[in-house]
């Protein structure tokens, strides 16, 4: 059963609404699709999202790599999925993003041909149904307060609150306000994406006081990791680090200190393969577990992201697949969110279509 044929598209996806943080507005962005085949014809999809911020790659980047893996993907066999993986992590080793669609890809069509979903060939589900973690923040109290009404009107009880882009008065409001709406079941956290220094942080975290925020999210820079467990050694409130946690290595060298938990990406651990091996890292070493993605994906990526919550140990940092704001789709039935969670697919694979009329539209 092996792969005869690997193609790759180059796709631009733009939200409904920009979405700003410390670091920039986002509102489109260049990802990259990948379609394998097999030799009786099942096919499997996989993403690559561009965030240059994180991983220093853009679009042009992640196709590059891609034709440099193509010739270890192509006439593998798609069951053997951690030797493909090793072996094209080892001929790239900075190609994450790459990797991890290859990766995702791989996953869908071996699930496919089994007959099951992604996560059964995971370990199987602990979870069917997965919290949605909303994002919000601008740095404007209205606005925010506005936009976090409306996600509790529509169902959402746990939100992750952008730092940093305003007054920390306005923000320690808009934390309050959000774990006033979240309720006693509900999860409030932050994301600060680098843009403190040491002693703003801590003023910041102190700031908050008594309210119930269940972690702070990279609040100074990944290239002061010294500063960053200093914090974490200070703070009252748990710090979860997502820049600095930006490979396998790094989030072990992160076990046994004062930092609480760690985000995991599709796109900077290699997809659903380094996902999992990140979250058995973190249950053996007592790290919570943030499952993002990043910021503007597809339903494939938001589809591989729960498959991953469902068979990980815990999820408790939250999980925020990333296709809610995107004008339009490229699957026939899109990953959507009801009464404030996602229901992990069930269908083989990783559950979604991909509408090949949409894929031609959205074309670069």
């Amino acid at each position: 059963m092996p792969v005869v044929a690997m193609d790759v598209f180059p796709i631009e996806l733009t939200l409904r609404e920009p979405i700003p943080m410390s670091n920039g507005v986002i509102s489109s962005t260049g990802n990259v699709l990948v379609r394998l085949i097999d030799h009786e014809g099942v096919v499997g999809w996989g993403e690559g999202v561009e965030a240059p911020a994180l991983t220093g790659q853009r679009q042009a980047d992640i196709v590059a790599d891609l034709d440099h893996l193509r010739p270890r993907v192509v006439g593998s066999d798609p069951t053997r999925i951690s030797d493909t993986w090793a072996r094209a992590r080892g001929a790239l080793p900075s190609g994450t993003t790459a990797l991890g669609a290859v990766d995702m890809a791989l996953h869908d069509l071996a699930a496919k041909t089994l007959g099951v979903p992604v996560h059964r060939i995971l370990g199987g589900p602990i979870r069917d149904v997965v919290p949605a973690l909303a994002l919000v923040g601008s740095g404007q109290a209205d606005a925010d307060a506005e936009k976090l009404e409306k996600r509790r009107s529509e169902g959402y009880t746990w939100f992750k609150v952008k730092l940093g882009m305003g007054a920390p008065e306005t923000e320690w409001g808009t934390l309050a306000l959000a774990c006033e709406l979240a309720g006693p079941d509900g999860v409030v956290c932050g994301d600060a994406n680098e843009a403190w220094g040491e002693d703003e942080a801590i003023r910041f975290l102190e700031g908050i006081g008594d309210r119930e925020v269940r972690f702070v999210e990279q609040p100074v820079s990944r290239h002061d990791v010294a500063a960053l467990l200093r914090v974490a050694e200070r703070s009252p409130v748990p710090i979860c680090a997502d820049e600095s946690a930006g490979t396998l290595e790094s989030v072990l060298d992160l076990a046994n200190t004062a930092i609480s938990g760690v985000s995991l990406k599709l796109i900077k651990h290699g997809g659903i393969t380094g996902v999992m091996r990140g979250a058995a890292i973190c249950a053996t070493a007592g790290l919570e577990v943030n499952l993002a993605g990043k910021v503007i994906e597809s339903s494939i990526s938001a589809a591989a992201n729960l498959h991953c919550a469902a068979a990980m140990e815990t999820v408790r940092y939250g999980c925020s697949p990333a296709n809610q704001g995107v004008v339009v789709d490229v699957v026939e039935d899109p990953i959507t969110v009801a009464d404030g969670v996602f229901s992990v697919p069930a269908g083989p694979g990783l559950g979604v279509s991909v509408d090949e009329r949409i894929l031609r539209r959205l074309a670069v």
